[in-house]
């Protein structure tokens, strides 16, 4: 039980000893967040929230999927209809980031397009990964 109790403490000083100052230090967060907001001209809250409110919506989307894959819930007009319901949200949020940084859905969307083409400017193919570069 010691050696678990030791590898845990040693795990314990491993994780604060790479957490940043910002990362555990709040007057240091404070500050950041202060030069974040300016920088997103005092969007800071709606990107705050933009991300919060994505990372909870994507992980809805993802458990209904498991549910769906792994645990054989049923699949019905409801179960889909909740997969829409999860998605419109996940678009909600996409807004209040967009909003956030000023910038219009339809660039956000454009941009994509336009970096997907350039990566595969022939369309997908299954070549492409194997001598993609991280």
């Amino acid at each position: 039980m010691d050696d678990i109790k030791g590898f845990f403490g040693e795990y314990k000083s491993f994780v604060d000893s790479v957490t940043s100052k910002t990362g555990k230090d709040d007057d240091t967060a404070f500050d950041r967040n202060r030069e974040i907001s300016r920088w997103l001209a005092g969007n800071f809250a709606r990107m705050d929230m933009a991300v919060a409110g994505l990372a909870g919506e994507a992980g809805e989307v993802g458990d209904l999927w498991k549910k769906l894959k792994y645990h054989n819930k049923e699949l019905n007009d409801e179960n889909r209809q909740k997969l829409v319901d999860e998605l419109s949200d996940v678009c909600w949020y996409v807004m209040q980031a967009a909003i956030a940084l000023n910038i219009d859905l339809d660039d956000v969307i454009r941009h994509n397009v336009a970096k997907l083409h350039a990566r595969h400017p022939h369309g997908f193919s299954p070549e492409y990964m194997k001598f993609k570069k991280d």
